[in-house]
């Protein structure tokens, strides 16, 4: 069994105790372990809107155009045989082995039992697939990736997680202390607006995957470290 399968076997697990896990960056000294195994060099992670249309000035790369890109330049494409999030946390909503994908000449060290190695073609139909079914990618580089795949050097390796909001690790941000929930930032120029014509529902406040909405009275209120993952203007209405 190659170090690649190894780590991920051992780690994988742990993924059910993710909430109680970013919970200890709140203690005292435990938040710079929490930062270093999020470190993002050079870029942070961010969400990248799907499932709505988007305007955007004429020139200017749309989100999803982002992630094609990396995955029109990246050397290696390595999609893994399941997602590590919702296969350990029993997600009903949507299909665990819809696995994450991986970018960069680190990838090429994943074992073939964690994860296939693909073409930019099929890397680019994975990315598709998951914005058609409603799944929220997220792209970044991130160091505990490169733990759990059992890589060496996390900086030539960039994530694309396509994460549901029952199960994915982001999820469990809000748990986490100020400092690392900061490492998380929104796309520059995307907001949410509150309009005149929020009827207080809540259905607002059950989809933000960072809880960062909440009801005062019947209008929806938007949280000061919103990360907000929908369109440049989204009407909560």
């Amino acid at each position: 069994m190659g170090r690649s399968r190894r780590s991920f076997d051992r780690l994988l697990k742990t993924y059910r105790f993710k909430n109680a896990a970013f919970r200890l960056t709140r203690l005292p000294g435990m938040d710079a372990i929490g930062k270093r195994v999020l470190e993002l060099d050079p870029v942070n992670l961010t969400y990248i809107p799907v499932c709505e249309n988007i305007e955007i000035p004429a020139g200017t790369a749309a989100p999803i155009s982002v992630i094609e890109h990396f995955i029109e330049k990246a050397s290696y494409h390595v999609i893994l045989n399941r997602c590590p999030c919702r296969s350990e946390n029993g997600c009903l909503d949507y299909d665990p082995y819809f696995g994450c994908t991986f970018l960069g000449e680190a990838a090429r060290d994943v074992d073939p039992d964690v994860g296939r190695h693909v073409t930019r073609q099929e890397a680019l139909e994975h990315l598709h697939r998951a914005t058609e079914s409603g799944l929220i990618s997220v792209l970044g580089k991130f160091s505990g990736d490169a733990i759990m795949l059992g890589v060496k050097n996390h900086t030539r390796l960039m994530t694309i997680c396509h994460c549901c909001p029952c199960c994915c690790i982001i999820g469990s941000l809000p748990y986490a202390s100020r400092k690392v929930r900061d490492l998380v930032v929104k796309l520059e120029g995307v907001g949410v607006e509150i309009t005149e014509n929020c009827n207080g529902c809540g259905l607002c406040v059950d989809a933000c995957l960072f809880k960062q909405m909440r009801l005062d009275g019947d209008v929806a209120v938007v949280g000061e470290e919103c990360k907000e993952r929908i369109s440049s203007r989204v009407e909560v209405s």
